[in-house]
């Protein structure tokens, strides 16, 4: 009888939750703004990026990644100063994309028109790169010579030399990164304007992370094993040929998932109708500088490269284990069970979000993150533990979604305060103080390495098959992202934009976009609606900040009295 009630409560609640899903489908819930088939649009869209993000994944310049060892031939050398001119190069696109984003006046929006043809340039610009041929590396063009630098494990002098394969490479990739930048920008800038309402943006944020992630992390699931069957004859990972085919096929696949933005999402910035966006990159700078929240998200940003160094995962696959059969199932397991304790960070969150606030659970998240690696440098001669433990540093890192949200609100609280919306200027000019910042803690990978006794022109790979050398890497590798997640964590100790206060600076946004309407005669249905629900709440709630916003305006009863004209 008990077990009869049960299978009908289920059912019940099974139909109910069908039933409220097809009531939503067209229409958002109540109290929100996204109907669930432009949420699902959003979702699955957002997988472009990630899926065209495999290719710069495996085209990276540095020493770590197989196709720039063993098909590019790069040294630790080449691989520094060609990210020294990646990092320049950075410096002069983030402008341009600022001026290209904030100064946007489509009719389909300010991010959508730049959606197509970026991922188009992006997967073009990747999918070329494997192609190059290997003769051209052959091709010797210039040699820069390499000056003794004894603190960094140099003692000689010695010269780093250029051929025409690595130059034609670095110079697609730099194209590619321009298209996947902006392409990455745009898709940020819809998620900050997809709703004006905080705790739905969280909402989003989570069913975005865990639905966009698939196709890539299939994609990551398949490589090992086609390295370990197929293409195991031509060198696994390093056989070039692989590329060759995967590389075209995800960059189809995300040109395809990107029309899904494009015809299925919408942006809902609280503007008035005849808003226009014309700010100068100075401006933009000027006004960005002057929000102490602005500066909390740059300095996490900054120094979250240098904690992100505690996944050596890679290394261990690579070096940790001698069989091929480990190294296939440790790759299984970094690529699933690994992502999956993101997937758990993604599935919590917003529920987190709602009973603790977006500043303290990322602070909860980045003491823990800060505890897993204290426990890696502990386990650094034991790689079957940190694997164990970079599944809950993975899991902290999941939360980094938060601060997205908090970006949302934080700009917002410009606009509330200057009157500019300036997603782009936001992202691009944040992109140059962490690049610029970067140039600096970027040298401190290989001066802590030199602490365990591998030289700044020593071949890395050749040091990881050297046991005592390893765990060298492994102990100065985790000391140094140890640091930088105590640096990452103190800056949310001074971020108090609460969820209340958010709430009110919406408020008092939609206020202006009324009255701003009205002074332009295209005073919308929906102004009415929302000044009418902020009136009621002003009379009933302590609301300081909204209730002096309606009293500088003669217009607001006027404006709700002309709710049957509208």
């Amino acid at each position: 009888m008990e077990s009869a009630k049960k299978k009908e409560s289920l059912k019940t609640k099974l139909v109910g939750g069908i039933g409220k899903f097809r009531a939503h489908w067209n229409r958002p819930p109540e109290g929100y703004q996204v109907a669930y088939k432009e949420f699902a649009a959003f979702s699955a869209g957002c997988g472009s990026p990630n899926l065209l993000g495999v290719l710069t994944q495996y085209t990276t310049i540095a020493t770590s990644v197989h196709l720039m060892i063993s098909y590019f031939r790069m040294s630790t050398g080449m691989a520094w100063l060609l990210t020294i001119l990646a990092s320049v190069i950075a410096i002069i696109r983030s402008p341009i994309l600022s001026m290209m984003i904030d100064n946007s006046n489509g009719k389909n929006g300010k991010f959508k028109p730049f959606l197509l043809w970026s991922a188009i340039g992006t997967a073009v610009s990747f999918s070329f790169v494997p192609y190059i041929p290997a003769a051209w590396m052959d091709v010797h063009l210039f040699s820069i010579p390499l000056p003794a630098i004894p603190i960094m494990g140099v003692f000689e002098a010695s010269t780093i030399d250029f051929n025409l394969g690595i130059l034609l490479a670095f110079l697609l990739i730099q194209i590619g990164q321009f298209f996947i930048t902006l392409l990455n920008q745009c898709i940020a800038g819809i998620e900050q304007t997809i709703s004006t309402v905080a705790q739905e943006r969280a909402n989003i944020g989570s069913i975005k992370g865990l639905v966009s992630g698939l196709p890539s992390s299939i994609v990551n699931i398949i490589l090992p094993i086609l390295a370990g069957t197929l293409f195991a004859q031509q060198g696994g990972w390093n056989a070039v040929n692989m590329y060759r085919i995967i590389f075209p096929i995800c960059g189809v696949i995300g040109v395809f998932m990107v029309l899904l933005l494009v015809k299925g999402v919408q942006e809902r910035t609280v503007v008035k109708q005849e808003y226009v966006a014309k700010v100068r990159f100075t401006e933009g700078m000027k006004l960005l500088s002057k929000s102490k929240y602005f500066w909390i998200i740059t300095i996490f940003n900054a120094f979250n490269a240098i904690r992100n160094l505690a996944n050596i995962t890679t290394w261990i696959t690579q070096y940790s284990f001698v069989s091929d059969t480990a190294k296939t199932w440790v790759g299984l397991y970094c690529s699933t069970i690994l992502m999956n304790a993101i997937a758990v960070a993604l599935l919590v969150g917003p529920l987190l979000i709602k009973k603790l606030g977006k500043k303290n659970v990322m602070f909860l998240s980045c003491v823990g993150y800060v505890v897993m690696i204290a426990l890696q440098v502990i386990f650094h001669k034991s790689p079957a533990l940190i694997l164990v433990v970079s599944f809950f540093e993975q899991f902290f890192g999941g939360f980094y979604f938060v601060t997205g949200i908090m970006t949302s609100d934080i700009l917002d609280d410009i606009q509330m305060k200057t009157g500019k919306r300036l997603e782009g200027f936001w992202q691009n000019y944040m992109a140059i103080i962490t690049t610029v910042i970067g140039i600096f803690t970027g040298m401190l990978t290989p001066l802590f390495l030199s602490f365990g006794g591998v030289g700044f022109s020593d071949d890395i790979s050749l040091a990881l098959q050297n046991e005592q050398l390893r765990n060298n890497i492994f102990f100065y590798q985790s000391l140094l992202s140890l640091i930088g997640a105590v640096i990452v964590a103190i800056p949310f100790f001074f971020y108090d934009l609460t969820e209340e206060k958010h709430a009110d600076i919406v408020r008092v946004l939609r206020i202006r976009s009324a009255v701003d309407n009205f002074n332009d005669n295209v005073l919308q249905a929906e102004d009415v609606t929302y000044l009418k629900e902020i009136v009621a709440y002003a009379e009933k709630a302590n609301a300081p900040m909204v209730s002096e916003e309606l009293l500088k305006y003669d217009c607001i009863q006027t404006i709700l009295e002309t709710e049957l004209s509208v």
